[in-house]
């Protein structure tokens, strides 16, 4: 079984390696052009990847740690904090997965839909998004227990998200482009996640030894992709 979750793993990393990077093209490219469109729709593939990646990699060592990461599991040591310390990376890679999966799937949502509403109310995202309130309170709740930094940045993030989105999907009005901002800050707020998860897991070796600065980098795609939203917010808003 841990050959089958490396596999996973080594599909999960070049999967999310292709989402970063074409996460830009569409970026910089001119909205609603062909190229914006195209590229977008490879964006949104490509996480949608990593999004099935994560949520098999987390069930698998949610259920099974001792099969996936046999390695760890040794007589010098104490098998029940590892398979904690398992359990709990891989309820916030579920988390992050979760995280992504809203994000996406409501900027294409809210491209497709428009002004009307009516998709963004479908039993399966509202699921989705209920899940992702209830697993971001959890998660920070856990962080705060714990002072898992991880923990206190993607609890709070996945609870902003999941809240905006309701807040759009059921306020009473909204003006002609707001569903414009709504599918940037859809597809930013993944690109946040993506971003963040690599600096902070991918990176961490890099950054090991850098204390404050390894922070920085871990908080760095929040505060840039928030400042973002709201710049495309006032340019788009009218």
């Amino acid at each position: 079984m841990d050959v089958v979750f490396k596999i996973i793993l080594a599909a999960h990393i070049a999967i999310g390696i292709c989402a970063l990077t074409l996460f830009w093209f569409p970026a910089f490219s001119k909205k609603g052009s062909p190229r914006h469109k195209k590229f977008g729709n490879w964006y949104s593939i490509s996480m949608y990847g990593v999004v099935i990646s994560g949520i098999l990699m987390a069930s698998l060592s949610i259920l099974i740690p001792e099969l996936v990461k046999p390695a760890a599991f040794t007589a010098d040591v104490d098998n029940s904090k590892v398979r904690e310390s398992i359990v709990r990376f891989a309820v916030l890679l579920l988390h992050l997965s979760i995280l992504t999966l809203v994000a996406v799937r409501y900027g294409k949502l809210v491209l497709t839909a428009k002004v009307d509403r009516q998709r963004l109310k479908s039993p399966f995202q509202l699921l989705i998004t209920g899940a992702l309130l209830m697993s971001g309170i959890a998660i920070f709740w856990r962080g705060m227990i714990d002072q898992h930094i991880l923990m206190l940045i993607f609890g709070p993030l996945g609870i902003f998200i999941s809240l905006t989105n309701l807040h759009f999907t059921f306020k009473r009005q909204i003006k002609p482009r707001d569903w414009l901002v709504e599918h940037l800050g859809g597809y930013i707020g993944s690109g946040i996640a993506a971003f963040t998860a690599f600096l902070s897991f991918g990176g961490r070796h890099i950054f090991a030894s850098s204390g404050y600065l390894q922070l920085a980098f871990w908080i760095a795609p929040g505060v840039i992709g928030v400042l973002f939203i709201f710049f495309l917010s006032r340019k788009y808003a009218n």
